[in-house]
């Protein structure tokens, strides 16, 4: 295994509550879960929370925070590195390698829920390690190593929007049926400001609010007591 260095990636917390923040802007924005592309499941597992991004269109982004550490799977259907782009179906070679028992114990004791032979990209950071690592993934000149050498994570990780302007440029385009999103609202969500029924409104006045609230309530638990794992 190696440090990963092909895209930016926040620290385990960080990249915690981004993934908190973004599903409770899609639970606004959308009230058809299966229309979201961002979720975030706090009681996945005893002791597992599960971040999801998933795009509609095959791809996804499966990140496991546990009281260990975090680890992100990605598919990404285009890039050549998938199971499907082989002449025999498999997981790229040295896609896990090095990827902590009990880490890897987390991503695989789920069934078939996070499709741990569907990947392209695979990173993870054990508590107290201060680096991201990946395995070292083999026979890349077996592909066009420019699509090849991030298994499509610089496009998985785009979804992590980290302001409200690129949150904002996304969902007017993804979501049907919204209005201009206010700037200065979701600032003020982005922010750590309170989540309240007329910020709900404000952001989504079409929104159903008691519906919403109930949606968000242990999302927002988790964002405003900051709850370890």
């Amino acid at each position: 295994m190696k440090p990963w260095t092909l895209t930016k990636l926040p620290d385990p917390e960080n990249l915690r509550r981004q993934m908190i923040l973004l599903a409770v802007m899609d639970v606004i924005c959308c009230e058809e879960e299966w229309l979201r592309v961002h979720r975030y499941d706090p009681d996945f597992q005893p002791g597992v929370q599960l971040g999801i991004v998933e795009n509609g269109a095959g791809d996804h982004l499966y990140v496991l925070f546990t009281a260990d550490g975090c680890v992100i799977k990605g598919f990404d259907h285009e890039s050549p590195l998938s199971p499907h782009a082989q002449d025999e179906y498999e997981v790229w070679p040295g896609m896990y390698e090095g990827l902590p028992d009990n880490l890897q114990s987390a991503l695989r004791s789920s069934g078939d829920t996070l499709e741990a032979e569907n990947v392209t990209f695979c990173v993870w950071q054990e508590n107290g390690s201060p680096e991201w690592m990946y395995g070292e993934w083999r026979e890349l000149d077996r592909q066009d190593k420019r699509q090849a050498e991030s298994g499509g994570a610089d496009f998985l990780l785009s979804y992590l929007y980290e302001t409200p302007e690129d949150y904002i440029e996304w969902a007017m385009d993804y979501f049907s049926g919204l209005q201009q999103l206010p700037l200065g609202a979701i600032r003020d969500l982005f922010g750590g400001g309170p989540v309240t029924d007329d910020l709900i409104a404000a952001i989504n006045p079409q929104r159903d609010r008691p519906q919403a609230s109930k949606e968000l309530k242990k999302l927002l638990e988790l964002l405003n007591q900051n709850t370890q794992i």
